[in-house]
C-alpha cells in the first residue's frame, strides 16, 4: 500500500483498534491467511499475529516495563542495554556528559589564550584536530594530550571559522595585562623567543665592563676612530 503522511493529530491506539477490527473480520468473515490480511493491511505477518495476540498492545507494553529503568537525575525512564534490569542509570538529558560545561565562547578564548601563553603562539586547527596530531605525532601529539583544549570542529562552530577565531583570541589578548616574568609572544602564529638567561646576561656584562677598564680611556678613543 502506497505511504500516506500522517497528520500531527494521529492518533496511534485508534489506528491500532482499527487495524485489529479489520484483521479480525479479514479473518472470521472472509477467511484470509495471516499472510493474506498482512497484504490486505499493508501490515508484517508478525504484526497481524500480534493484533490476535495482543489487541490492547498493553502486553507488548509489560514486557518494554521490565526492560526500562528510572533515571537518578530526574526520574524519567531511562533505555534498555542488554537485558533485563539493565537499563542506563541516567537519561539522554540528564547523564555525566551532558551535565558538563561546553564550550563556550569565552571558554574557547581561555583556551587559546593559555595555548598562547604555553607555546608561544596562538593555536591553529591543526594544533587542535586529534587526526593531524596523530598523524604528526611526537611533540604535536604531547602539546594536544597537555591540556584541555575544544576540537577543532568546536572552535569553528562558535566562531564561525578559524581566522574569526584567532581575530577574536587576538582582541581579546592585546587588553589582556601581562606579568614582567612571560616570555615574548606573537599573535601571528610564530613561535616567539625564549627569554635569554639571567646567568648569561650578568656574565656578557661582566666581561664588557672588565675590558672597557683593560682598555682606558686611550683604547677607547682609538676604536671610536677606527683604529
Amino acid at each position: 500500500m502506497p505511504s500516506v503522511r500522517r497528520s500531527a493529530s494521529y492518533d496511534r491506539p485508534a489506528e491500532r483498534r482499527r487495524a485489529v477490527a479489520l484483521a479480525r473480520h479479514f479473518r472470521e468473515e472472509e477467511g484470509l491467511s495471516i499472510a493474506q490480511i498482512a497484504n490486505r493491511l499493508g501490515r508484517a505477518p508478525a504484526t497481524i499475529k500480534a493484533y490476535f495476540y495482543d489487541p490492547t498492545g498493553d502486553k507488548a507494553r509489560a514486557v518494554k516495563a521490565r526492560y526500562v529503568g528510572v533515571c537518578r537525575g530526574c526520574g524519567a525512564y531511562t533505555q534498555p542495554r542488554n537485558g533485563k534490569g539493565d537499563a542506563y542509570a541516567y537519561c539522554k538529558a540528564c547523564h555525566p556528559g551532558a551535565i558538563q560545561r561546553r564550550w563556550t565562547r569565552e571558554r574557547v578564548l581561555e583556551a587559546m589564550g593559555e595555548w598562547l601563553d604555553r607555546y608561544g603562539r596562538l593555536p591553529s586547527s591543526y594544533d587542535w584536530s586529534r587526526t593531524h596530531a596523530r598523524r604528526r605525532g611526537g611533540e604535536a601529539l604531547r602539546r594536544l594530550e597537555a591540556g584541555e583544549w575544544p576540537p577543532a570542529s568546536v572552535v569553528t562552530s562558535v566562531f564561525g571559522s578559524w581566522a574569526a577565531a584567532r581575530e577574536a583570541a587576538g582582541s581579546a589578548l592585546l587588553r589582556r595585562p601581562t606579568s614582567g616574568t612571560a616570555k615574548p609572544t606573537t599573535l601571528e602564529g610564530s613561535v616567539g623567543l625564549e627569554p635569554e638567561p639571567a646567568v648569561g646576561r650578568q656574565r656578557v656584562d661582566a666581561r664588557c665592563a672588565d675590558e672597557t677598564v683593560s682598555l682606558g680611556s686611550e683604547g677607547i678613543a682609538g676604536i671610536g676612530a677606527g683604529v
